[in-house]
């Protein structure tokens, strides 16, 4: 009679315990991952209002995995949101352009010191591949190359830094970045400045030196964003989808 007592309750227990549903936690991901991108691709704007109901259905699911995205997304610092106003994709200031590039300086010189104490022939070959493809663009098909080269090198070497934390804290920095197109390729001779500072970049890491690699990569950090600063209210007006000449620009920094 006792055990019988004790399966009751457990089955009574069970019954009343709420259900893990993985299709919800699904698409709640692939909510976040879809809302990222049309943030990151300025298909809504920044200051742009995230509604609910239009992105529910657009995406063909419920309002709930739609707000547990926003909310991941306002934990990252790519959507602000205001209680009784609802959730805006965030606006960036030169103030804050200015802190992104510092924070970025600090990461990255950090991930290349680390970088440098774990390098090998393998890693090295997969860099120099990337400064290869950094040829000077002539047309907008070699300015996108550029671009893909340039983020995977940087990525490369954050990745080799085998720094869980550091890689998510400058994966989130990336896609801030990323986001305002904040990109000196088309500015008067920083293509080939940046190809050197690359090439100083990859030497400092294949002579395994911590110190000169982190000082290379903080000072090219620093040099982009002098280049952004100088034409601040271009980037914040545009977005860099134009260069104020009428030359396309791409979407990465350099």
């Amino acid at each position: 009679m006792y055990k019988i007592y004790n399966h009751l309750i457990l089955f009574l227990s069970e019954k009343s315990m709420p259900k893990i549903r993985p299709l919800t936690l699904s698409l709640g991901n692939q909510a976040y991952q879809e809302m990222k991108r049309i943030i990151l691709k300025r298909q809504i704007p920044p200051g742009g209002k995230l509604k609910e109901g239009e992105l529910a259905k657009t995406l063909g699911i419920s309002r709930t995995p739609v707000r547990e995205a926003i909310n991941r997304l306002g934990k990252e610092g790519l959507v602000e949101i205001f209680p009784q106003r609802g959730a805006f994709v965030v606006q960036f200031s030169e103030k804050d352009v200015l802190e992104l590039f510092l924070i970025r300086e600090n990461l990255e010189g950090l991930a290349a010191y680390l970088a440098a104490g774990k390098m090998n022939e393998h890693h090295l070959a997969k860099l120099n591949s990337c400064v290869q493809g950094f040829e000077e663009p002539f047309s907008e098909e070699d300015t996108r190359r550029y671009a893909r080269e340039d983020f995977k090198f940087h990525q490369t070497i954050v990745a080799i830094s085998e720094a869980r934390r550091l890689i998510n804290l400058i994966s989130t920095l990336h896609d801030h970045i990323r986001m305002f197109r904040l990109t000196t390729i088309g500015l008067s001779g920083r293509m080939k400045a940046s190809l050197a500072e690359h090439q100083q970049i990859l030497a400092a890491l294949g002579k395994r030196d911590p110190e000169e690699s982190e000082q290379r990569m903080r000072q090219h950090i620093r040099n982009v964003r002098d280049g952004v600063m100088a034409n601040i209210n271009f980037f914040l007006s545009n977005g860099g989808k134009y260069h104020p000449t009428g030359r396309r620009k791409s979407n990465a920094t350099v």
